[in-house]
């Protein structure tokens, strides 16, 4: 098989049978990082996930908002867009605002509503019964403890049955096994310790470690001792990712996160990327910025090492019932 990314829009569906009953912590699965900054303009308002000095002089807006975003935006494209295009993990961080109910996804800026977003998610999936996504509620930001009641009710409203119940384990979570045994299709990973529901998956299940830095080459070090160190009893997220200071930024400051962060990382990330393999012992969820770079290359990559699993012997490969 040449490829098993030729109709990304249905990747999980057109997988060979072996890989539909594989358990998905032992998939290379693509993803985007802050998956919903596509739409930040110069104009967003603050979030409160700023850094306290950009809080500080939001009254500068009119200077300091292009200078944000450039350095807030992490994607190009819409998540309808991503997922038709492969992408099938979102890291979102969801917050309130002052002059309204709703809910919405930040990055340093103001971003999407939640409910619009979570509504094309859910017409893709009943459009696809046989994909499933990943959605990790990562960080919540001035969210009461009744705002996290309601922001869970509207979740339940909107997903209903296609939320995925927890389990104790995971290696019988298989594409097969969810999407036609258990007739779901979402993953809800909830990152509060105080919120518990049967549908809300832990940190523990999908951990996800920062690299935190802007050399490339740690950052590919860190990707590399975190796989060698993780549970394989669960998921695991690797964050190809560099992450800009406010310093950095200020340094350079008609440049964005982009041109000074992503484009040079490209070329080293699929290099390493090559030299990874999914199943027991590799790789798993994979995240990045601007996955509609090179014409979607990142999702192309990460779902093609999925083929290394068919090139394993039965005893290399455990499949689970």
């Amino acid at each position: 098989m040449a490829s098993l990314a030729q109709d990304l829009e249905f990747w999980m569906t057109r997988l060979p049978p072996r890989l539909r009953s594989t358990p998905i912590i032992q998939l290379a699965i693509p993803g985007s990082h802050d998956s919903t900054t596509h739409v930040l303009t110069k104009k967003s308002d603050v979030a409160p996930d700023a850094d306290p000095i950009i809080r500080f002089l939001k009254f500068l807006k009119p200077i300091l908002g292009p200078v944000v975003c450039r350095w807030s935006k992490t994607q190009a494209v819409d998540i309808k867009t991503q997922l038709q295009n492969g992408i099938r993990y979102f890291d979102l961080r969801i917050a309130t605002k002052k002059t309204t109910s709703q809910f919405y996804f930040v990055h340093k800026l103001y971003a999407e509503c939640v409910d619009r977003v979570f509504e094309h998610i859910k017409c893709f999936l009943d459009a696809h019964p046989e994909e499933i996504v990943i959605l990790d509620c990562q960080h919540f930001y001035d969210l009461s403890a009744k705002d996290h009641e309601r922001f869970i009710a509207f979740i339940v409203a909107t997903f209903g049955p296609k939320l995925l119940p927890c389990s104790e384990s995971m290696t019988h979570l298989t594409l097969d096994h969810i999407t036609k045994k258990c007739k779901s299709q979402v993953i809800l990973i909830y990152r509060n310790k105080q919120m518990s529901r049967q549908f809300l998956w832990p940190s523990a299940c999908f951990p996800t470690p920062w690299p935190n830095t802007t050399s490339i080459s740690y950052l590919l070090n860190f990707l590399s001792r975190g796989l060698t160190h993780r549970n394989f009893s669960v998921g695991f997220v690797s964050q190809c990712v560099l992450t800009p200071t406010v310093w950095y930024a200020f340094t350079n400051l008609f440049s964005s996160l982009k041109n000074r962060c992503a484009l040079p990382l490209a070329p080293e990330k699929q290099n390493w990327l090559k030299r990874q393999s999914p199943g027991k012992g590799g790789i798993n969820i994979v995240i990045c910025d601007f996955v509609d770079y090179q014409a979607y290359q990142f999702c192309k990559e990460v779902v093609n090492l999925n083929l290394k699993l068919l090139e394993t012997t039965d005893e290399q490969f455990p499949v689970a019932d």
